[in-house]
């Protein structure tokens, strides 16, 4: 338990403080409260405190020196500063000691006390951190690191730490440091109970004389890479070899990707998919920047595919893991196969086809001619027209049409704009026009397909 000591000269300022406080809930322990800066610091000199709130305007000793003093007795101390007002330049030589955090007292309500206590709870054990790890070196060959997904779920990883009164320390506000020597039978047991779908049990080994604050540095550069490319379903505990952490390879770009994965070869020869994949596992890419990437796969494809690319947030929101990825891939390049393989078409074909639908849905916003797709496929009017209808089952006219409906469709379901926008939106100069077409192809008009849906 965080061991909290309260001092502030209004003593109902302070009993409310601590009455209002659930502080047992943030794994604290009041161990004593006072008036004055000098009763505080006698305490400080006989018991042990961890963390103290201090008012920072006291008769008596108070203010900076008050809190200058209480560092010299407890070096180790963290300081949360109480404020009637937010007094800036008392404030920043406060921060300037290195005070935890500064509140208001008019901060302190009933309704916005958990967001205030969580943030001080977590930047305190973030202190704490840097303070238990220091410069010492790892004593045994292995160690055992506790990952979970994010801040929060750390915090309740502690707590049913804490509950089971199994030692820890913490190595990063998302991973908990337990020595080689621990009892990892009894420790895989607490993280099943935890929630193992979102933790992992890492065992680093040959650790043995590297100091901690390296291994988290390194744990930081590499483990999230790692783990994204061997997670499997069913398991949570994964073992590595410490020097093989500091073996950083640069995977491919962005760009790099993308060019590869929109690459009709890639699809057709299995041999390019299997080697795609691989360099698409090993890309230099944040969880962001992949799921930005493989948006732009999704709806490169979308048209061979049949998946409705709209939906393509929340089809992979929940996807963390590689694996979770390479499903979503084989899967929609079996859709793609299954639609090439019934067009008969030659590949140099279906790249010059696809390349136009892909054109069509990207200009369909204005006006499109047939000749622009015949300069970019270089193929002729009769040509382009056979192969078109073979492959879509539409002419170009009937396929932009449909392609635009379809669109003004899901604006009409998911947006409030009038209707005269969304027909420019969708390459419909003339509303009426686009309302004529729109009731020809869905038997309804805009206003009752809206209402409707």
């Amino acid at each position: 338990m965080i061991r909290v000591f309260v001092v502030d000269d209004e003593k109902l300022v302070r009993r409310g403080i601590l009455g209002l406080i659930d502080w047992e809930k943030y794994g604290m322990e009041v161990v004593g409260d006072s008036g004055s800066g000098e009763e505080t610091l006698e305490f400080l000199r006989k018991r042990e405190v961890d963390l103290l709130f201090s008012d920072l305007e006291m008769p008596g000793l108070s203010g900076i020196p008050f809190l200058q003093e209480a560092r010299l007795i407890r070096p180790e101390i963290q300081i949360v500063v109480l404020t009637m007002h937010q007094e800036f330049e008392l404030i920043q030589q406060a921060l300037r000691i290195g005070i935890l955090d500064y509140i208001t007292k008019a901060q302190i309500e009933e309704e916005n006390i958990d967001a205030l206590m969580d943030g001080i709870k977590i930047r305190y054990l973030e202190t704490m951190r840097h303070t238990q790890l220091g410069e010492r070196n790892v004593l045994y060959n292995e160690v055992y690191i506790w990952e979970t997904e994010n801040k929060k779920r750390c915090e309740e990883a502690v707590k049913a730490l804490e509950r089971n009164r199994f030692p820890f320390e913490f190595l990063s506000e998302t991973r908990l440091l337990f020595s080689g020597e621990c009892n990892v039978i009894r420790l895989k047991s607490i993280i099943e109970d935890f929630g193992p779908e979102d933790s992992s049990l890492l065992e680093i080994k040959q650790v043995k004389g590297i100091p901690y604050d390296q291994l988290a540095d390194t744990l930081k550069a590499a483990m999230a890479d790692k783990l994204f490319e061997d997670r499997r379903p069913g398991c949570f505990t994964y073992a590595y070899l410490y020097p093989s952490l500091l073996q950083v390879h640069s995977g491919s770009s962005r760009k790099e990707i993308l060019d590869l994965c929109l690459k009709m070869e890639f699809m057709l020869n299995g041999e390019c998919y299997e080697e795609g994949m691989g360099k698409i596992c090993h890309a230099a890419l944040s969880p962001e920047e992949r799921t930005a990437v493989f948006y732009h796969f999704s709806l490169y494809w979308s048209d061979f595919s049949g998946k409705d690319f709209t939906r393509y947030f929340e089809e992979v929101s929940g996807f963390r893991w590689w694996y979770q990825w390479r499903e979503w891939f084989d899967e929609t390049r079996s859709l793609v196969l299954k639609r090439i393989g019934e067009s008969n078409a030659e590949i140099s074909t279906m790249e010059a086809m696809h390349k136009a639908m892909n054109y069509i849905r990207e200009h369909m916003d204005r006006e499109i001619t047939l000749e622009e797709l015949l300069h970019l496929t270089g193929m002729s009017k009769s040509h382009f027209s056979k192969n078109f209808k073979k492959i879509t089952g539409k002419t170009f006219v009937t396929y932009l049409n449909d392609m635009r409906i379809e669109s003004a469709k899901k604006y009409l379901a998911e947006t409030k704009q009038p209707i005269y926008w969304i027909a420019n939106q969708v390459g419909y100069t003339d509303e009426h026009y686009f309302r004529r077409i729109f009731r020809e192809r869905t038997g309804k008009n805009p206003k009752q397909y809206r209402e409707n849906n």
